[in-house]
Protein backbone atom coordinates (compact mmCIF):
# COMPACT_ATOMS: atom_id res chain seq x y z
CA UNK A 1 0.00 0.00 0.00
CA UNK A 2 1.54 3.49 -0.80
CA UNK A 3 2.43 5.76 2.21
CA UNK A 4 0.35 8.41 3.45
CA UNK A 5 1.81 11.20 5.15
CA UNK A 6 0.94 14.27 6.88
CA UNK A 7 2.62 17.12 7.20
CA UNK A 8 1.41 20.75 9.31
CA UNK A 9 2.64 24.59 9.64
CA UNK A 10 0.74 27.97 11.11
CA UNK A 11 1.69 31.25 11.06
CA UNK A 12 -0.32 34.48 13.03
CA UNK A 13 -2.11 36.42 10.24
CA UNK A 14 -3.85 38.80 12.86
CA UNK A 15 -3.49 42.15 10.84
CA UNK A 16 -1.65 45.89 12.59
CA UNK A 17 -4.29 48.10 14.18
CA UNK A 18 -2.48 50.93 12.08
CA UNK A 19 -3.53 51.84 9.42
CA UNK A 20 -7.24 50.87 10.84
CA UNK A 21 -8.40 47.24 10.56
CA UNK A 22 -12.12 47.50 8.73
CA UNK A 23 -13.89 43.94 10.66
CA UNK A 24 -16.27 42.17 8.08
CA UNK A 25 -19.16 40.38 8.50
CA UNK A 26 -21.52 42.86 9.92
CA UNK A 27 -21.70 46.99 9.45
CA UNK A 28 -19.39 48.85 7.74
CA UNK A 29 -16.62 51.18 9.22
CA UNK A 30 -16.22 48.60 12.12
CA UNK A 31 -12.63 49.87 13.18
CA UNK A 32 -10.52 46.92 15.64
CA UNK A 33 -9.72 48.38 18.76
CA UNK A 34 -7.56 45.59 20.31
CA UNK A 35 -6.80 41.95 19.48
CA UNK A 36 -8.35 39.33 21.79
CA UNK A 37 -6.76 36.51 20.40
CA UNK A 38 -4.96 35.91 17.57
CA UNK A 39 -6.06 35.03 14.17
CA UNK A 40 -4.09 32.26 12.47
CA UNK A 41 -3.65 30.68 9.14
CA UNK A 42 -3.22 27.09 9.38
CA UNK A 43 -2.23 24.17 6.89
CA UNK A 44 -2.57 20.65 6.48
CA UNK A 45 -0.85 19.06 3.97
CA UNK A 46 -1.97 15.38 2.50
CA UNK A 47 0.15 13.28 0.55
CA UNK A 48 0.22 9.97 -0.64
CA UNK A 49 -1.52 7.81 -3.63
CA UNK A 50 0.11 10.12 -5.90
CA UNK A 51 -1.66 13.11 -4.93
CA UNK A 52 -0.45 15.88 -2.48
CA UNK A 53 -3.37 18.35 -1.21
CA UNK A 54 -2.66 21.53 0.92
CA UNK A 55 -5.55 22.50 3.05
CA UNK A 56 -5.85 25.69 4.10
CA UNK A 57 -7.99 27.23 7.19
CA UNK A 58 -8.06 30.86 7.38
CA UNK A 59 -9.24 33.12 10.14
CA UNK A 60 -11.00 35.22 7.62
CA UNK A 61 -14.56 36.51 6.36
CA UNK A 62 -13.76 34.60 3.16
CA UNK A 63 -11.67 34.91 -0.34
CA UNK A 64 -12.33 35.57 -3.57
CA UNK A 65 -11.72 32.65 -6.31
CA UNK A 66 -8.87 34.46 -8.02
CA UNK A 67 -6.92 35.20 -4.37
CA UNK A 68 -7.33 31.55 -4.30
CA UNK A 69 -6.21 30.66 -7.47
CA UNK A 70 -3.23 33.26 -7.74
CA UNK A 71 -1.45 31.36 -4.21
CA UNK A 72 -2.08 27.69 -5.93
CA UNK A 73 -0.03 29.33 -9.18
CA UNK A 74 2.92 30.58 -6.86
CA UNK A 75 2.57 27.14 -4.52
CA UNK A 76 3.42 24.72 -7.87
CA UNK A 77 6.20 27.28 -8.65
CA UNK A 78 7.87 25.10 -6.70
CA UNK A 79 5.30 22.07 -5.43
CA UNK A 80 3.91 20.96 -8.89
CA UNK A 81 1.08 18.88 -9.27
CA UNK A 82 -0.09 20.33 -5.58
CA UNK A 83 -4.01 20.85 -4.93
CA UNK A 84 -4.47 23.94 -2.84
CA UNK A 85 -7.86 24.24 -1.14
CA UNK A 86 -8.22 27.36 1.18
CA UNK A 87 -11.35 27.44 3.53
CA UNK A 88 -12.22 30.40 5.18
CA UNK A 89 -13.42 30.59 8.87
CA UNK A 90 -15.73 33.34 8.03
CA UNK A 91 -15.19 35.01 11.24
CA UNK A 92 -16.79 38.03 11.54
CA UNK A 93 -14.02 39.82 13.92
CA UNK A 94 -11.29 39.61 11.34
CA UNK A 95 -9.73 42.07 8.56
CA UNK A 96 -12.09 43.10 5.54
CA UNK A 97 -10.42 40.98 2.58
CA UNK A 98 -13.51 41.46 0.35
CA UNK A 99 -13.94 44.99 0.03
CA UNK A 100 -17.78 45.26 1.58
CA UNK A 101 -17.11 46.53 5.13
CA UNK A 102 -14.59 49.50 4.55
CA UNK A 103 -15.84 52.97 5.85
CA UNK A 104 -18.51 53.17 3.68
CA UNK A 105 -20.00 52.66 0.25
CA UNK A 106 -17.61 53.97 -1.64
CA UNK A 107 -14.22 52.79 -0.10
CA UNK A 108 -13.23 49.60 0.49
CA UNK A 109 -12.21 47.99 3.59
CA UNK A 110 -9.46 45.74 2.04
CA UNK A 111 -5.65 46.70 3.05
CA UNK A 112 -3.49 45.44 -0.38
CA UNK A 113 -0.14 45.41 1.96
CA UNK A 114 -2.13 43.06 4.16
CA UNK A 115 -3.41 40.36 1.41
CA UNK A 116 0.07 40.41 -0.37
CA UNK A 117 1.64 39.43 2.83
CA UNK A 118 -1.30 36.62 3.36
CA UNK A 119 -0.64 35.18 0.07
CA UNK A 120 3.10 35.19 0.66
CA UNK A 121 2.36 33.31 4.12
CA UNK A 122 0.20 30.50 2.76
CA UNK A 123 2.78 29.61 0.39
CA UNK A 124 5.78 29.41 2.80
CA UNK A 125 3.60 27.81 5.48
CA UNK A 126 2.51 24.69 2.51
CA UNK A 127 6.93 24.80 1.68
CA UNK A 128 7.31 24.41 5.40
CA UNK A 129 4.02 21.55 5.77
CA UNK A 130 5.81 19.47 2.90
CA UNK A 131 9.36 19.34 4.84
CA UNK A 132 7.27 17.99 7.87
CA UNK A 133 5.39 14.91 6.89
CA UNK A 134 5.08 12.01 8.66
CA UNK A 135 3.54 8.90 8.38
CA UNK A 136 0.18 8.59 9.37
CA UNK A 137 -3.18 6.87 9.83
CA UNK A 138 -6.64 8.42 10.86
CA UNK A 139 -9.51 9.00 13.32
CA UNK A 140 -12.64 9.40 11.04
CA UNK A 141 -15.86 10.08 13.10
CA UNK A 142 -18.82 12.63 13.23
CA UNK A 143 -21.06 13.38 16.18
CA UNK A 144 -24.17 15.12 16.64
CA UNK A 145 -23.57 18.24 18.96
CA UNK A 146 -27.33 19.68 19.83
CA UNK A 147 -28.34 23.02 21.92
CA UNK A 148 -25.01 25.06 20.22
CA UNK A 149 -26.11 26.35 16.95
CA UNK A 150 -29.96 28.02 15.86
CA UNK A 151 -31.12 28.20 11.79
CA UNK A 152 -32.42 31.99 12.15
CA UNK A 153 -33.86 31.67 8.34
CA UNK A 154 -35.95 28.14 8.75
CA UNK A 155 -35.83 26.99 12.40
CA UNK A 156 -36.90 23.54 11.62
CA UNK A 157 -33.74 22.81 9.22
CA UNK A 158 -30.32 22.41 10.85
CA UNK A 159 -27.05 20.02 10.49
CA UNK A 160 -25.67 19.75 13.85
CA UNK A 161 -23.08 17.85 12.95
CA UNK A 162 -19.40 17.90 13.67
CA UNK A 163 -17.14 16.19 12.07
CA UNK A 164 -13.20 15.29 13.27
CA UNK A 165 -10.68 13.66 11.31
CA UNK A 166 -7.53 12.88 13.49
CA UNK A 167 -4.45 11.72 11.92
CA UNK A 168 -2.02 10.08 14.51
CA UNK A 169 1.22 8.80 13.95
CA UNK A 170 1.92 5.85 12.64
CA UNK A 171 2.62 2.85 14.93
CA UNK A 172 2.14 4.78 18.36
CA UNK A 173 -1.32 6.60 17.18
CA UNK A 174 -0.12 9.50 18.95
CA UNK A 175 -1.99 12.30 17.41
CA UNK A 176 -0.33 14.73 14.95
CA UNK A 177 -3.00 16.99 14.02
CA UNK A 178 -7.09 17.21 14.48
CA UNK A 179 -8.96 17.88 11.66
CA UNK A 180 -12.78 19.86 12.87
CA UNK A 181 -15.58 20.95 10.79
CA UNK A 182 -18.71 22.44 11.93
CA UNK A 183 -21.64 24.11 10.20
CA UNK A 184 -22.27 27.46 12.63
CA UNK A 185 -21.32 31.19 11.84
CA UNK A 186 -18.53 32.33 14.46
CA UNK A 187 -20.08 35.38 15.37
CA UNK A 188 -21.04 34.39 19.15
CA UNK A 189 -19.69 37.89 19.60
CA UNK A 190 -21.77 40.20 17.94
CA UNK A 191 -21.58 43.83 15.97
CA UNK A 192 -20.90 46.00 18.67
CA UNK A 193 -17.72 43.98 19.26
CA UNK A 194 -14.42 46.07 18.17
CA UNK A 195 -12.28 43.67 19.04
CA UNK A 196 -10.35 40.79 16.86
CA UNK A 197 -10.84 37.67 18.02
CA UNK A 198 -12.06 33.98 15.91
CA UNK A 199 -14.86 33.60 18.47
CA UNK A 200 -15.47 30.11 19.39
CA UNK A 201 -12.87 28.64 17.19
CA UNK A 202 -10.03 29.81 19.37
CA UNK A 203 -11.60 27.89 22.49
CA UNK A 204 -12.41 25.08 20.35
CA UNK A 205 -9.32 24.60 19.04
CA UNK A 206 -7.04 25.60 22.19
CA UNK A 207 -8.93 22.70 24.00
CA UNK A 208 -8.14 20.01 21.42
CA UNK A 209 -4.68 20.93 21.30
CA UNK A 210 -4.28 21.47 25.39
CA UNK A 211 -5.63 17.55 25.59
CA UNK A 212 -4.10 16.05 22.43
CA UNK A 213 -0.29 17.69 22.37
CA UNK A 214 -1.40 18.47 18.79
CA UNK A 215 -2.29 21.04 16.26
CA UNK A 216 -5.83 21.72 15.42
CA UNK A 217 -7.05 22.86 12.56
CA UNK A 218 -10.72 23.93 11.79
CA UNK A 219 -13.34 25.18 8.86
CA UNK A 220 -16.77 25.92 8.11
CA UNK A 221 -19.51 23.35 7.13
CA UNK A 222 -22.36 24.36 5.52
CA UNK A 223 -23.74 27.52 7.85
CA UNK A 224 -25.71 29.39 5.38
CA UNK A 225 -29.19 30.26 6.51
CA UNK A 226 -28.58 31.43 9.31
CA UNK A 227 -26.55 29.13 11.23
CA UNK A 228 -25.74 31.34 14.20
CA UNK A 229 -24.82 30.31 17.34
CA UNK A 230 -27.74 30.27 19.71
CA UNK A 231 -26.34 32.97 22.59
CA UNK A 232 -27.96 35.49 24.51
CA UNK A 233 -25.81 38.18 25.52
CA UNK A 234 -23.15 37.52 22.45
CA UNK A 235 -20.12 37.64 25.36
CA UNK A 236 -16.55 36.10 25.25
CA UNK A 237 -17.74 33.70 28.13
CA UNK A 238 -20.64 32.58 25.45
CA UNK A 239 -17.72 32.19 23.30
CA UNK A 240 -15.55 30.35 25.37
CA UNK A 241 -18.41 28.03 26.27
CA UNK A 242 -19.06 27.28 22.76
CA UNK A 243 -15.75 25.87 22.44
CA UNK A 244 -15.31 24.10 25.33
CA UNK A 245 -19.15 22.05 24.23
CA UNK A 246 -17.43 21.27 20.84
CA UNK A 247 -14.03 20.37 21.96
CA UNK A 248 -15.40 18.02 24.64
CA UNK A 249 -17.76 16.06 21.92
CA UNK A 250 -14.97 15.69 19.71
CA UNK A 251 -12.36 14.85 22.23
CA UNK A 252 -15.32 12.27 23.80
CA UNK A 253 -16.12 10.76 20.29
CA UNK A 254 -12.45 10.31 18.45
CA UNK A 255 -11.72 8.77 21.83
CA UNK A 256 -13.81 5.88 21.07
CA UNK A 257 -12.78 6.01 17.15
CA UNK A 258 -10.65 3.03 15.77
CA UNK A 259 -7.51 4.33 13.98
CA UNK A 260 -7.39 3.00 10.60
CA UNK A 261 -4.91 3.19 7.76
CA UNK A 262 -5.76 5.35 4.68
CA UNK A 263 -6.71 3.23 1.92
CA UNK A 264 -7.50 6.63 -0.52
CA UNK A 265 -6.66 9.91 -1.03
CA UNK A 266 -7.98 11.92 -4.30
CA UNK A 267 -8.52 15.55 -4.51
CA UNK A 268 -11.10 16.38 -8.27
CA UNK A 269 -12.18 20.16 -8.59
CA UNK A 270 -15.09 21.48 -10.87
CA UNK A 271 -14.95 25.10 -12.73
CA UNK A 272 -18.15 26.36 -13.55
CA UNK A 273 -19.73 29.74 -14.61
CA UNK A 274 -22.70 31.47 -12.38
CA UNK A 275 -24.81 34.64 -13.48
CA UNK A 276 -24.56 37.70 -10.99
CA UNK A 277 -28.53 38.30 -10.58
CA UNK A 278 -28.18 40.05 -7.13
CA UNK A 279 -28.52 44.14 -8.13
CA UNK A 280 -26.56 44.70 -4.90
CA UNK A 281 -23.40 42.76 -5.66
CA UNK A 282 -23.46 44.39 -8.91
CA UNK A 283 -23.55 47.83 -7.80
CA UNK A 284 -20.79 46.78 -5.30
CA UNK A 285 -18.69 45.66 -8.60
CA UNK A 286 -19.61 49.18 -10.20
CA UNK A 287 -18.58 51.39 -7.45
CA UNK A 288 -15.70 49.45 -7.28
CA UNK A 289 -16.02 47.62 -3.60
CA UNK A 290 -15.66 44.47 -5.03
CA UNK A 291 -13.23 43.67 -7.84
CA UNK A 292 -14.62 43.08 -11.34
CA UNK A 293 -14.82 39.34 -11.41
CA UNK A 294 -17.21 38.80 -14.68
CA UNK A 295 -15.68 37.72 -17.93
CA UNK A 296 -16.93 38.47 -21.02
CA UNK A 297 -20.11 37.34 -20.63
CA UNK A 298 -20.98 38.32 -17.94
CA UNK A 299 -20.38 35.18 -15.73
CA UNK A 300 -18.40 34.51 -12.94
CA UNK A 301 -15.83 31.61 -12.48
CA UNK A 302 -15.36 29.33 -9.46
CA UNK A 303 -15.14 26.32 -8.51
CA UNK A 304 -16.31 22.83 -6.55
CA UNK A 305 -14.49 20.30 -5.58
CA UNK A 306 -14.65 16.51 -3.53
CA UNK A 307 -11.78 15.19 -1.40
CA UNK A 308 -11.46 11.62 -0.42
CA UNK A 309 -9.82 10.88 2.52
CA UNK A 310 -10.15 7.01 3.01
CA UNK A 311 -13.58 6.54 3.76
CA UNK A 312 -14.40 10.59 4.10
CA UNK A 313 -15.64 12.38 1.61
CA UNK A 314 -15.38 16.16 1.65
CA UNK A 315 -17.31 18.50 -0.86
CA UNK A 316 -15.96 21.83 -1.16
CA UNK A 317 -18.22 24.67 -1.94
CA UNK A 318 -17.68 28.34 -2.74
CA UNK A 319 -19.54 30.20 -0.64
CA UNK A 320 -22.19 29.67 2.39
CA UNK A 321 -24.62 26.55 2.10
CA UNK A 322 -27.67 26.74 3.38
CA UNK A 323 -28.12 23.52 5.66
CA UNK A 324 -31.04 22.21 3.46
CA UNK A 325 -28.45 21.91 0.81
CA UNK A 326 -25.52 20.37 3.48
CA UNK A 327 -27.85 17.31 4.21
CA UNK A 328 -28.52 16.90 0.84
CA UNK A 329 -25.41 17.07 -0.68
CA UNK A 330 -24.01 14.52 2.32
CA UNK A 331 -27.57 12.19 1.62
CA UNK A 332 -25.92 12.12 -2.06
CA UNK A 333 -22.34 11.32 -1.64
CA UNK A 334 -23.53 8.61 1.02
CA UNK A 335 -25.52 6.69 -1.42
CA UNK A 336 -22.26 6.84 -3.73
CA UNK A 337 -20.04 5.11 -0.97
CA UNK A 338 -18.92 7.79 1.42
CA UNK A 339 -19.10 6.19 5.13
CA UNK A 340 -18.36 9.54 6.39
CA UNK A 341 -19.39 12.49 4.05
CA UNK A 342 -18.91 16.11 4.94
CA UNK A 343 -19.35 19.19 3.68
CA UNK A 344 -16.74 22.72 3.54
CA UNK A 345 -18.03 25.94 2.79
CA UNK A 346 -15.94 29.04 1.84
CA UNK A 347 -13.55 26.71 -0.08
CA UNK A 348 -11.64 28.68 -2.92
CA UNK A 349 -13.80 31.62 -3.15
CA UNK A 350 -16.84 33.61 -0.83
CA UNK A 351 -19.76 34.00 -3.74
CA UNK A 352 -21.81 34.69 -0.33
CA UNK A 353 -25.34 32.91 0.28
CA UNK A 354 -26.29 29.35 -1.66
CA UNK A 355 -30.06 28.77 -1.58
CA UNK A 356 -32.04 26.49 -3.15
CA UNK A 357 -33.72 27.51 -6.12
CA UNK A 358 -37.45 27.00 -4.54
CA UNK A 359 -36.61 29.30 -1.75
CA UNK A 360 -34.83 32.20 -3.56
CA UNK A 361 -37.15 34.98 -3.18
CA UNK A 362 -35.63 38.27 -4.02
CA UNK A 363 -37.33 41.28 -1.54
CA UNK A 364 -39.05 44.12 -3.49
CA UNK A 365 -36.42 46.68 -1.41
CA UNK A 366 -33.28 44.84 -1.07
CA UNK A 367 -32.29 47.72 1.73
CA UNK A 368 -35.14 46.25 4.20
CA UNK A 369 -34.74 42.55 2.50
CA UNK A 370 -36.85 41.11 6.07
CA UNK A 371 -37.01 37.45 6.10
CA UNK A 372 -34.82 36.99 2.61
CA UNK A 373 -31.71 39.02 3.65
CA UNK A 374 -29.52 35.83 1.97
CA UNK A 375 -31.14 36.48 -0.93
CA UNK A 376 -29.55 39.93 -1.36
CA UNK A 377 -25.96 38.57 -0.49
CA UNK A 378 -26.49 35.69 -3.60
CA UNK A 379 -25.24 35.63 -6.70
CA UNK A 380 -28.73 34.26 -7.60
CA UNK A 381 -31.21 31.69 -7.84
CA UNK A 382 -28.94 29.61 -10.33
CA UNK A 383 -26.21 28.99 -8.03
CA UNK A 384 -26.93 25.77 -5.90
CA UNK A 385 -28.35 24.00 -9.22
CA UNK A 386 -24.88 24.54 -10.95
CA UNK A 387 -23.16 23.79 -7.63
CA UNK A 388 -24.96 20.50 -7.65
CA UNK A 389 -24.57 19.85 -10.86
CA UNK A 390 -20.63 20.50 -10.66
CA UNK A 391 -20.65 17.87 -7.54
CA UNK A 392 -22.14 15.54 -8.52
CA UNK A 393 -19.85 14.75 -11.75
CA UNK A 394 -17.22 14.57 -9.17
CA UNK A 395 -18.59 12.47 -6.79
CA UNK A 396 -20.37 9.91 -9.34
CA UNK A 397 -17.35 9.62 -10.90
Amino acid sequence: MPEFRVGYAQAVITPPLDPPAYLAGFGRNRVAQSVHDDLYARVLLLDGFEQRIALVALDLIGLTYQHCREVAALVNKTLIGTEVLIACTHVHHGPDTIGLWGPDLSISGVNPAYMRDLKSTIVRLINEAVQRMETAAVRSVAIPVTGLAKNARNPDVRDEELSCLQFVRLGSAAPLVTWLIYPCHPEVLWDGNPHITSDYVHTLRARIEAETNAPAIFMAGAMGGMMTPDVRDHSFDESAAMGEALAAAALRVLSRAVVQPVTALSHQRREFTLPIQSPLLEQAVEVGLLPEIRDKDGLVTTEASVTRVGSAWIAAVPGELLPELGLLIKGEMKAEGALLPIVVGLANDEIGYILPAEDYIYPDNPYEPGEHYEETMSLGPQTAPRLLAALRSLYRQ
